[in-house]
This record gives C-alpha cells, sequence and structure tokens, in this order.
C-alpha cells in the first residue's frame, strides 16, 4: 500500500467524509457541515502520488486543526487558517523524527541537499520538502 493509499484509507476510517470531485478549478476543498467535515477531491488533477499525497493530507489538516474559512472570509482569516492547515499538514506527513533525520542526512552530497532525492524518497513534492525544512528551522529544530 503506498503512502497516499494509507492517507486514503486513514481518512476512510476517520469520521471525515471522502468524496470524489470532478471539479478542475478546485480539484481539493475541505468543507464542514454543521459538526461534519467532508473532502471534495479530483484525483485526475493531480500529475503524480506525490502532489495527490500532499494535497489530500492538507485537506485533512484542515478539518483535523478545524481550520476552514468562508470564501467571503476576510483575507488575514484565510491566512490564519492557510498557515494552521500547512503547519498540521508538515507534522502530520513528515514528523521531526528519527526517520525523517536519517532521510535528511542520507540525501546530503558534498554539494549540498539533494531535495529532490529526499522528496522522492518520501513521496511529496520538492516544494513540501521545502516548506517542511523551512518550518523545522524556523522552530529551532537540529538536524
Amino acid at each position: 500500500m503506498t503512502k497516499y493509499e494509507q492517507l486514503q484509507d486513514c481518512i476512510f476510517k476517520s469520521d471525515i467524509a471522502y468524496m470524489a470531485s470532478e471539479s478542475e478549478r478546485i480539484p481539493a476543498q475541505a468543507v464542514r457541515v454543521g459538526d461534519d467535515y467532508g473532502i471534495f477531491f479530483n484525483e485526475s488533477a493531480f500529475e503524480t502520488s506525490a502532489e495527490r499525497r500532499v494535497a489530500l493530507a492538507h485537506e485533512k489538516a484542515h478539518c483535523d486543526a478545524g481550520a476552514l474559512y468562508c470564501v467571503s472570509a476576510p483575507l488575514i482569516t484565510k491566512a490564519q487558517c492557510e498557515n494552521r492547515a500547512w503547519k498540521r499538514t508538515i507534522c502530520d506527513v513528515i514528523p521531526f523524527d528519527d526517520s525523517f533525520k536519517r532521510e535528511f542526512e542520507r540525501c546530503i552530497y558534498a554539494d549540498g541537499l539533494d531535495i529532490y532525492e529526499l522528496a522522492d524518497k518520501l513521496d511529496v513534492t520538492v516544494e513540501f520538502v521545502t516548506r517542511a525544512i523551512e518550518f523545522y528551522h524556523s522552530r529551532g529544530e537540529c538536524w
């Protein structure tokens, strides 16, 4: 089972409803109706398993953190919710543990970090690895 399939399985077993979508304009979106959460997700809108995994984990993080907002919400509210969801996504997908530290150290060469290899090993996008490294660095985490 791939990491993406494991994430899907986790969502299917949770209280979060998963609904396949065909929307190209909004390929992934977390919603709340009353006390219930759901994710609309268009798998075909993403080219790779890594892109699907990051997008789905981010929408799950919106639900888990209660970081949802209305389309008409002020920009500051949207930014705060997105920030909370990204932090949660990073901690859920790439926790700062011994496993991550080992993979990080393995991907360092004489000419610097091979971010592409690290992203591939973790089955996430290069942008997501970069975001995670910046996040952990800002928290003072050390390798």
